[in-house]
């Protein structure tokens, strides 16, 4: 199965992030956007892994969860990867709470490897994706919708849990399901 770790996100911010979409989603440029109900807070993509996996990255998770406490995290500002010049991929970077998600993604690369996951070799970025920019076409605008961007994050959410995410890649675009949550310490 392919699967990734997360932080998931609370209705109300994916619909706040969704009216973000909308409003780049203007520009008329040719960006593959995520559906609303699949924005979530990548924490390592793990790729395919087996059910024997599985079971150790559960287990994995469960040691990191335990030695974090329950955060508030808040989303900052739209950017782009590589530049806002140059967009490849949307994206809605991480306020208050974003050192939390960091030491989080640490401590999972660290765990990870120790059961045989592989590092990333990109440096962790804590962010939400928003879509990918697919052909060069209203590049331009888009870039403009990004500098001129008016747009209110919205309330900041409690992160109680981290999730392992099964995704099933089709033609209609990928398919998301909670493998499960695991729940940091409460207090």
């Amino acid at each position: 199965m392919r699967a990734f770790i997360g932080i998931a996100l609370p209705d109300a911010v994916r619909s706040s992030l969704k009216c973000l979409q909308d409003l780049l989603r203007a520009s008329g440029a040719d960006v593959k956007w995520v559906e609303p109900d699949h924005l979530h807070v990548t924490l390592k993509f793990l790729d395919e892994i087996t059910d024997d996996q599985r079971r150790m990255v559960e287990a994995m998770l469960g040691r990191v969860a335990e030695l974090e406490r329950a955060f508030t995290l808040e989303l900052g500002h739209a950017g782009a990867f590589p530049s806002i010049d140059a967009p490849r991929v949307l994206w809605v970077g991480l306020e208050n709470g974003k050192e939390r998600v960091v030491r989080i993604a640490q401590a999972i690369k660290r765990e990870g490897q120790t059961i045989g996951l592989r590092p990333e070799e990109r440096p962790f970025t804590a962010h939400v994706t928003l879509g990918r920019v697919r052909t060069p076409r209203n590049r331009a605008a888009l870039t403009q919708r990004l500098q001129e961007l008016v747009w209110s994050p919205p309330e900041a959410w409690r992160v109680s849990s981290l999730t392992l995410y099964e995704s099933v890649l089709s033609s209609a675009g990928p398919r998301y399901s909670v493998l499960a949550d695991i729940p940091l310490q409460a207090h």
